[in-house]
C-alpha cells in the first residue's frame, strides 16, 4: 500500500504530490462512462488521496411513492435533468421525508456507488491505515444540505474539523481524517445550517487566475480544470493532444500569478462522448498501462505543467534549480481507472533524485532543438 505519512509528517499538503481520482464513484456503465474499477477503499490504497464525487439523488424504483438515494453520476450537465423539489421519502436519511431534487441522466450517462457506501470505505480506510487521509471533492451537486448531514453523520469522528487554508494543514494535522469539500455552490446554501470547517464542512476553490490565495480561507484553494470538450477531438490521440494543450495552459496562468501554497491541479484524463474511455486512459499511460519512463510523462505534457509554474528566472535544465522542479510540480494530478502502477509512479514523484528532474528535462530539450532544427531545414528553399 502507498503510504504519504513516509515523505513526513511536517510535509503541508501543498508540499507533496499525490493522485486524484476522477469521477471516483463511477465503476460501472459503458465503455464511454466508466471511469474507475476500484472502489473508494481500494483506489485509497493504491495511492489516491482526493476523490472526485459528484452526487444526485435517484429513485430506486419507478413508482412514485419509491424512496430516493444518493448516489454518483456521470453525465453531460447540459442534458442533465432536474426534476421539481419534492416532499419525499429519502433512503439515506433513514427513511425521512424532505424536500429533495431528484435527477434524470441522459441514455449516454449513469449513476455509481451509493454515496453511503462510498463514505464508509473511506471512513474505514483512515480508521486502517491510521498515518493516511482522504479529501473528498464535491462538486455538481444539488440537495447540498443532505449530502452535508449524511456526511457528517456517516464519517462521524473521522471528520477532519478545523479552520484556515487546507493547503497549509500538516500530514501530521490531516492523519486519520476525511476532508469533506464542497465547492461555492454547496458552502453558500448549507453555511446558514451551521455546516462550516469547524464542523467537518470545507469549501474548495479554484483560482482562475491563480490570485487571490487566502492563508485564512477555510478550505482548498488550487488551479487547474479538467474536462475537454466532449466533442472535439474524438480519436485518441485529438482527445490526448486536446488534455495536454489545455493542462499545459491552465498550469501557464497559475504559475504567473500564484502564491507558492496554491496547489495545482492537473487533469491526466480524456473523457469524451464516444469511444472507450479505457482504451484512450491506456493509450495516455503509455505500455502495460503506464508510464514507462518518467521521460514520457514530461514529454506527454507533465513537463510543460511543471515548467510553466516555475519562476521567469529558473531554468529547468540547470541542476542547480533541481529541488525547485519539485516544488513547482502540480501537486494533485488526477486519473481515470486509478491503480497500484499509476499511484506508484505518481508517489514517486516526490522522491525522484533532484538530478534525474533535472537529466529529464535537459533530454526533452535536446529533443526540442533538434526537431527544430530539422523543421528549419525542411523549410529550406531546394538549390536542385
Amino acid at each position: 500500500m502507498i503510504t504519504y505519512y513516509r515523505l513526513g509528517g511536517g510535509k503541508r499538503l501543498c508540499d507533496i504530490v499525490f493522485a486524484g481520482s476522477h469521477d471516483a464513484g463511477i465503476t460501472g456503465g459503458d465503455a464511454n462512462v466508466q471511469t474507475q474499477d476500484l472502489d473508494i477503499f481500494e483506489q485509497a490504497k493504491a495511492g489516491v488521496r482526493l476523490f472526485d464525487l459528484r452526487i444526485a439523488a435517484t429513485k430506486n424504483l419507478t413508482l412514485s411513492s419509491a424512496p430516493v438515494t444518493l448516489k454518483a453520476f456521470h453525465a453531460d450537465p447540459k442534458l442533465t435533468h432536474l426534476k421539481e423539489k419534492k416532499d419525499k421519502t429519502v433512503f439515506d436519511l433513514g427513511g425521512r421525508r424532505t424536500d429533495v431534487t431528484t435527477t434524470k441522466l441522459p441514455l449516454d450517462g449513469a449513476f455509481g456507488m451509493r454515496l453511503v457506501d462510498m463514505l464508509k470505505q473511506a471512513k474505514d480506510f483512515v480508521k486502517y491505515n491510521g498515518s493516511e487521509f482522504l479529501l473528498l471533492k464535491i462538486d455538481k451537486c444539488t440537495n447540498w444540505a443532505i449530502i452535508a448531514e449524511i456526511c457528517t453523520r456517516e464519517l462521524g469522528t473521522s471528520l477532519y474539523m478545523d479552520t484556515g487554508s487546507l493547503n497549509e494543514k500538516t500530514l501530521d494535522q490531516l492523519k486519520k481524517h476525511v476532508v469533506v469539500l464542497f465547492t461555492q455552490k454547496g458552502i453558500d446554501e448549507v453555511a446558514g445550517q451551521g455546516y462550516l470547517s469547524s464542523t467537518g464542512i470545507w469549501g474548495c476553490k479554484r483560482l482562475e487566475d491563480g490570485t487571490g490565495y487566502s492563508s485564512g480561507y477555510d478550505g482548498l484553494q488550487y488551479v487547474g480544470k479538467g474536462g475537454t470538450n466532449a466533442l472535439n477531438g474524438d480519436s485518441d490521440m485529438g482527445k490526448i493532444a486536446s488534455n495536454i494543450e489545455k493542462q499545459s495552459a491552465l498550469m501557464l496562468v497559475g504559475a504567473r500569478n500564484s502564491a507558492p501554497e496554491v496547489m495545482g491541479m492537473m487533469y491526466w484524463t480524456t473523457t469524451g462522448l464516444k469511444r472507450s474511455i479505457r482504451e484512450r486512459n491506456s493509450t495516455m499511460w503509455g505500455p502495460d498501462n503506464r508510464p514507462t519512463a518518467l521521460t514520457e510523462l514530461w514529454m506527454a505534457g507533465f513537463g510543460e505543467a511543471i515548467e510553466s509554474r516555475l519562476p521567469t528566472y529558473v531554468s529547468s535544465t540547470d541542476y542547480t534549480n533541481g529541488v525547485a522542479l519539485k516544488v513547482f510540480m502540480p501537486n494533485i494530478v488526477m486519473v481515470d481507472f486509478a491503480d497500484i502502477d499509476k499511484g506508484k509512479f505518481i508517489y514517486e514523484l516526490n522522491t525522484k533524485a533532484t538530478t534525474e528532474l533535472t537529466e529529464t528535462a535537459r533530454k526533452i530539450e535536446k529533443a526540442r532543438k533538434l526537431a527544430q532544427g530539422q523543421g528549419r531545414r525542411q523549410q529550406r528553399p531546394s538549390l536542385f
